[in-house]
């Protein structure tokens, strides 16, 4: 123990004699090791934190799954769950979630609540309990049983004041009066932004409708059960099921996830990404520490030289070399704590709204105690791993040879520091490339045209009580009053409904296939993103209609079905002909006639960006629904755009007082909101990549000039032979560039292997993109040229005589 102080006084006292080497040293280090705090916070609030479930290892979600087409994992049918929960006797609950919107009426403004249809087993699966009241029962989780509710904290405390005495009370859902029975605690979050949950209470004309598939499911496996054991028994339970109804379930298996990677999943490629680009920060920073020690080193070893020959041995000598590396590193870490606490808030204030509200963990991001644990730890193990080729060269060295060489360096020292620069460039050049790839992704995104006109453009939602508006007709035509009164009012240059706006994070698609061709294998039914729209929309949208005509009035329910289709489509089905007058079908006996070819618009394909995707369009009067998204175009901005609100409002009212105000927002932002994650993600990566291209410079001057004062004598022999300052201004560049050259080529290679991993988060971008990798390699080169070109101007000044003196 004596001796362990014995080495942090001297270790501190050498610190304190070098002050320009250790803030160096130590600001370095802050910058890798806080980056990469701030990176595991986030990381830890939201990936690896527990989401508040016991014994969450046990709660899985059950998926559908069609591996021949490409779908590995998708909602399942109400029919199927049925199946599942009675022959699922690996499970001690399954429940499903069904989305739904509900609008709140009573005594106080209508609101619109995001609500989840669940069964009675969800609770009991989560093992969560209400903080007021009490769960639904099975007998409540069944068609014709009491209409009862569940309210979220949040709404509770918003709408009821946080009264306990609303138990037993009534409230109006969707028309309809439901009882409060239950209230759940604040920290309950499930589904993420769920305000109530109602019964499943599936009726049978759901249950016969096996392709339909809306439903998430939720179990929780027995004791010793293991999930592997659960999926090959379900397994085998959908193979009977594809026997028994080809039609539906042909081709189609299960696959189990857990929950956090069913909600988090999406997530992985920007985490992984994060922690890999911080993670190659801290390498370099502790490059670059290790090639200041290494330089260090070489200065001290008369020092070590003399010590060694009073009786120190090469295993006293690396210690006493590791633990100031340690405590070097510990200091940075200190100061890198507080650059965490910053860059933690930063990127949680950056987080998107969309996104954030889907994250569990999103407002518990802070740098928490196990990230000061985390930090005290990497800080440890930095000061090892960048102080162990310093101390090994000090411990190995030979008294003799270390005296009668003066302050000289060894081959085997300059190759080490020389393998450290080459691979600092190497880890800069994987990191700009990153940065470079995400960069052009979103140039491509904002630089083309998404086919679509989304400025001036306002969009709400509007759910149809089923109590209120019992039949397809009677919502047909609301939605087509709400177009017409909403058309009139001031500054409204047009109106429409779609069932989705453009870009979406939800995506509803259909099983499609051309008449007059053989159908295919149900697994192998051809896919299609599919919207429901009003007439007028592709005006709306400012989207070319290419042949054809559009929807009018006279397509209704009893006249011939019509749908019209995007180019991607026309090209997939009937390429290098008119699509027009050709039929197909989307399921059902009778089929949809083409009656015109839009272009195509950008979307979100499976969580990719695509500007092409097969998509075809039914009108609203000949396919229904009861939840439509109105699309407004405004003329103008100001005031025109200020007043919509006020204007939809009395318009909406106008139709119905009971319907929830409108709460218009604009498109642009619902767009914005989708690419969040990838503006988050480029945003990082460049602030990660300029880091890493000033420490590369760092490192790649540095070594320059330690080379450039301990060949002094050898340039000035050079000189006093006759050597130009040119050629010796040549000599040092040239290193400098081999080094740089070298590092280009080999995080060239490496780049090209990583770049895959961001392929699905590019747009239109190739990962081996050679414009990014060249422009990459030349920025690289050009920032060792100009590191290199300092020392090597002060090498061709060293006057010869000067030189020679030194020796």
């Amino acid at each position: 123990m004596d001796t362990i102080r014995q080495d942090i006084r001297f270790g501190a006292r050498l610190l304190l004699k070098s002050p320009t080497f250790t803030l160096v040293a130590m600001m370095t280090l802050a910058l890798g090791i806080g980056a990469s705090t701030a990176i595991f916070s986030v990381v830890n609030s939201i990936w690896l934190q527990p989401m508040r479930f016991p014994h969450e290892e046990r709660l899985v979600m059950v998926w559908d799954s069609l591996p021949k087409a490409g779908v590995e994992r998708s909602e399942t049918s109400l029919a199927t769950l049925e199946d599942w929960t009675a022959q699922a006797g690996g499970f001690e609950h399954v429940a499903g979630i069904v989305p739904r919107s509900l609008n709140m009426g009573g005594a106080l403004q209508p609101e619109r609540l995001q609500a989840f249809r669940v069964g009675a087993a969800l609770f009991p699966a989560l093992e969560a309990r209400p903080s007021l009241g009490r769960a639904f029962s099975a007998e409540e989780d069944r068609v014709g049983g009491e209409a009862v509710v569940v309210l979220s904290d949040a709404l509770w405390r918003r709408r009821f004041g946080g009264a306990p005495s609303v138990l037993g009370e009534s409230v109006t859902l969707d028309g309809e009066p439901y009882t409060v029975v239950g209230v759940m605690p604040k920290s309950f979050d499930f589904p993420p932004g769920a305000e109530a949950w109602v019964p499943l209470a599936p009726t049978q004309a759901e249950l016969d409708a096996r392709g339909d598939r809306k439903v998430r499911v939720v179990g929780r496996l027995k004791p010793g059960f293991s999930v592997s054991m659960a999926e090959d028994a379900l397994r085998v339970l959908a193979g009977q099921l594809a026997e028994r109804y080809p039609d539906t379930d042909s081709e189609r298996t299960v696959r189990l996830t857990s929950v956090r990677e069913a909600y988090l999943g999406p997530l992985r490629p920007l985490l992984i990404t994060l922690a890999g680009a911080v993670g190659f920060v801290l390498l370099i920073g502790c490059a670059n520490v290790a090639s200041l020690l290494l330089a260090r080193a070489a200065a001290r070893r008369r020092e070590l030289a003399i010590r060694g020959a009073l009786g120190a041995s090469p295993t006293r000598l690396m210690v006493q070399a590791l633990t100031e590396s340690v405590l070097l590193s510990l200091l940075g870490g200190g100061l890198g704590i507080l650059g965490a606490l910053w860059g933690t808030h930063m990127i949680a204030t950056m987080l998107p709204p969309g996104l954030a509200e889907r994250l569990p963990g999103w407002q518990s991001i802070q740098v928490d105690g196990g990230a000061l644990l985390f930090c005290v730890g990497l800080s440890a193990i930095t000061g090892v791993l960048f102080g162990l080729a310093p101390a090994f060269q000090m411990s190995r060295q030979n008294p003799l040879e270390a005296m009668r060489e003066g302050a000289g360096a060894t081959a085997g020292r300059k190759s080490i520091r020389s393998a450290l620069v080459t691979a600092e460039v190497a880890l800069a050049l994987m990191l700009v490339v990153g940065a470079s790839l995400m960069l052009r992704s979103l140039y491509q995104l904002q630089g083309t045209s998404p086919g679509f006109a989304a400025e001036r453009v306002f969009y709400f939602d509007v759910t149809l009580p089923e109590t209120r508006y019992p039949t397809d007709a009677e919502r047909v035509r609301f939605f087509h009053a709400l177009q017409e009164r909403l058309s009139s009012i001031p500054g409204a240059q047009a109106v429409s409904a779609a069932s989705l706006p453009p870009i979406s994070r939800r995506s509803q698609s259909s099983n499609i296939y051309p008449d007059g061709q053989p159908k295919p294998l149900p697994g192998q039914l051809p896919e299609a993103s599919q919207r429901v729209i009003s007439p007028g929309y592709f005006r709306t949208m400012g989207i070319p209609l290419h042949e054809g005509r559009d929807f009018n009035a006279l397509d209704v329910e009893d006249s011939p079905r019509v749908a019209m289709i995007n180019s991607a489509l026309a090209r997939r089905f009937w390429p290098g002909e008119s699509p027009l007058g050709k039929r197909f079908f989307t399921g059902g006996t009778e089929p949809w006639e083409v009656i015109g070819v839009v272009g195509d618009v950008r979307t979100l394909w499976r969580g990719q960006v695509r500007s092409s995707v097969p998509e075809f369009y039914l009108p609203l009067a000949q396919a229904p629904r009861d939840a439509m998204v109105m699309m407004v175009t405004v003329g103008g901005t100001g005031a025109a755009a200020s007043s919509l609100a006020l204007s939809l409002r009395e318009g909406m009212a106008s139709l119905d007082p009971e319907q929830p105000p409108p709460s218009p927002r604009p498109l642009e932002e619902l767009i914005a909101e989708s690419f969040g994650s990838r503006h988050l993600l480029a945003a990082l990566l460049g602030f990660f990549a300029c880091v890493a291209l000033l420490l590369a410079a760092g490192g790649v001057y540095g070594i320059m000039a330690y080379s450039v004062t301990q060949r002094r004598t050898e340039i000035g022999v050079r000189m006093a032979l006759g050597a130009r300052e040119g050629s010796i201004f040549w000599l040092i560049l040239s290193q400098a560039l081999r080094l740089a050259g070298l590092g280009v080529i080999i995080g060239s290679v490496l780049a090209l292997v990583l770049a895959r991993g961001l392929s699905k988060l590019l747009f239109e971008v190739s990962p081996a993109d050679p414009l990014v990798f060249l422009g990459t390699a030349c920025v690289l080169l050009f920032v060792a040229l100009v590191a290199g070109y300092v020392p090597a101007w002060r090498a061709a000044r060293v006057p010869p005589s000067m030189a020679m003196r030194e020796e």
